[in-house]
């Protein structure tokens, strides 16, 4: 999420410059604050034992699977769109695709969060769509409001993993990592 936020905080500053540059610089913050977190989580999960199991074989695979889809269809509607000169309707597409790649999360890993974010990036695309089809409406602004809701789903997702991931460790790291016997690690 830290790499994902900042691509779509990037599209309000061409609807609105200053105002769009705050909030690109705030998403650009909060991405680096969400790779520190996740730098540190891999450090301290590298004392923990990484035995995978079928389960984990699971997860990787419904992982490449989705993944690959969302890619493929990434791709190319950007490129058919583009070839077109739809550019308006690229960024709405790309967020509609994300938004739907949330929908089989629940069954990978088995949590609910997934139809929430996928919920709101659906009425983000929806929105984005709809600017996109009134001719009044800069492509400028179609975008902007599209990146600014997708970024704020993002950062949230972001959040939510920092926090699954503070939570996980706290009930596996014991503290030989904090020299305190018997208590618990939070990073």
């Amino acid at each position: 999420m830290a790499v994902f936020t900042p691509v779509y905080a990037i599209w309000p500053v061409l609807a609105w410059p200053v105002p769009g540059a705050f909030f690109f610089v705030a998403a650009l913050g909060w991405s680096v604050f969400l790779a520190v977190r996740a730098a540190k989580l891999i450090k301290f999960a590298g004392g923990v034992s990484n035995e995978t199991n079928a389960y984990d074989a699971r997860i990787s695979k419904g992982m490449t699977i989705v993944s690959s889809i969302q890619g493929a269809l990434i791709v190319t509607s950007v490129v058919v769109l583009a070839l077109f000169g739809q550019y308006v309707w690229i960024l709405p597409v790309v967020v509609l695709i994300v938004g739907l790649h949330f929908f089989p999360m629940p069954a990978i890993f088995g949590r609910t969060i997934d139809y929430y974010l996928g919920g709101f990036m659906l009425i983000i695309a929806g929105t984005g769509f709809y600017l996109a089809s009134q001719s009044g409406i800069d492509w400028q602004v179609t975008s902007g409001v599209t990146g600014f809701g997708a970024a704020l789903v993002t950062s949230a997702f972001g959040l939510y993993i920092v926090r699954a991931g503070n939570t996980a460790l706290t009930r596996t790291v014991n503290c030989k990592l904090d020299s305190c016997p018997g208590r618990f690690v939070r990073v």
